[in-house]
C-alpha cells in the first residue's frame, strides 16, 4: 500500500508541473561553452598480438555548431608510444572526434599505458552543469603472446575442503600452453577441470612463470573458486603465499579473497608439471 501510494503522490506532483508549466513550454537548455571532454577516463586494455597498432580516443563536446580544433597531449607514456597529432577537429555539427594513440615496436608479455590530456585552454571549457568533463584519458595496451602447446600438468587441490568437500581433489592431463620464447605459461580452465560441468566453475587460466625448476605467480587476483579469487600477493602475506618447488612438483599456497575485503587462509594447490 505505501508503494501504491508513493507512486500515486508522484502523479499528482507530476500533473501539478505539467499544468503550472504553460509560460516555459518547449524551453530547451543551450551549453554556453563547449565543455570539451574525453568520453572515458580509462577504456578497457586492448590485446593484440601485433607489434603495432593505433588507438582511437573518443573526445565529446557540448556546442555542435561550427568546426573546433581541440589541442591533446601525452603524458606518462613510454618512448614508443606517440600521438598521430596534437591536434584533433571536430566538424561542424559533428560532437565526437578522435585522437590517435600510436603504439610501436611492442614486446609480447608486455602492457603499455598513456596518458591522454586536454590543453588548458580546452580544460577552461568545462561546464559541469551540463555535463562532467574528463580532461585525461588513460589508455592500455597488452601485447599478448604467440600461445603454443606446452604439454599438460597434473593438479591436486586442497582448497575444496574449506568448502566441505573431498581434499585432494585430482585432475590429471590438464593443458598448458606457453607463450612463445618465454617462460611465461598457462594451465587452461583449471576448475573446470577440477570440479567438471560445476556451473559456477571460473572458465579462465591460471598463469605462472617457470624459471629454472622455480614456480611463480604474478600479484593480485587469480582464478577463482565459486567466487573466492585466489589472492596472491606474497610481498604482504609470505606466510599464507608461497610456493616450495620439488623437482616437476610445485606446492601453490595462496589466500582466499571474495572481493569485499574478506581474506580467507589454506589455499592450497599441488602442481605437478614435466614441463614440455
Amino acid at each position: 500500500m505505501k508503494l501504491g501510494k508513493y507512486i500515486l503522490g508522484l502523479a499528482l506532483i507530476a500533473a501539478a508541473f505539467t499544468s503550472c508549466d504553460t509560460e516555459n513550454k518547449g524551453a530547451i537548455y543551450e551549453p554556453t561553452v563547449a565543455n570539451i571532454s574525453f568520453m572515458t577516463a580509462e577504456p578497457s586494455t586492448v590485446v593484440t598480438k601485433a607489434s603495432s597498432i593505433e588507438i582511437p580516443v573518443a573526445l565529446s563536446r557540448a556546442i555542435k555548431n561550427g568546426s573546433y580544433t581541440a589541442n591533446v597531449t601525452l603524458t606518462d607514456a613510454p618512448v614508443n608510444v606517440s600521438l598521430k597529432s596534437n591536434q584533433v577537429t571536430f566538424a561542424d555539427g559533428e560532437g565526437i572526434a578522435y585522437a590517435t594513440v600510436v603504439f610501436n615496436e611492442m614486446e609480447p608479455g608486455e602492457t603499455y599505458t598513456a596518458k591522454v590530456s586536454l590543453s588548458e585552454a580546452d580544460a577552461k571549457t568545462a561546464n559541469t552543469e551540463f555535463g562532467e568533463q574528463l580532461a585525461t584519458s588513460t589508455v592500455s595496451v597488452m601485447c599478448d603472446f604467440n600461445w603454443i602447446d606446452a604439454g599438460t600438468c597434473d593438479l591436486y587441490d586442497f582448497t575444496c575442503a574449506m568448502f566441505g568437500l573431498p581434499a585432494p581433489t585430482e585432475a590429471k592431463g590438464v593443458k598448458v600452453i606457453q607463450g612463445e620464447r618465454s617462460n611465461v605459461y598457462r594451465i587452461l580452465d583449471p576448475m573446470e577441470a577440477l570440479f567438471p560441468g560445476d556451473p559456477d566453475n571460473d572458465h579462465d587460466y591460471l598463469e605462472f612463470t617457470l624459471t629454472d625448476g622455480k614456480m611463480s605467480f604474478t600479484e593480485g587476483f587469480h582464478v577463482s573458486y565459486w567466487g573466492y579469487y585466489i589472492y596472491y600477493v606474497p610481498s604482504q602475506y609470505g606466510s599464507y603465499c608461497f610456493v616450495t618447488d620439488d623437482g616437476n612438483t610445485h606446492d601453490f599456497n595462496f589466500l582466499l579473497n571474495d572481493k569485499d575485503g574478506g581474506l580467507y587462509s589454506g589455499g592450497r594447490m599441488v602442481i605437478v608439471y614435466p614441463g614440455n
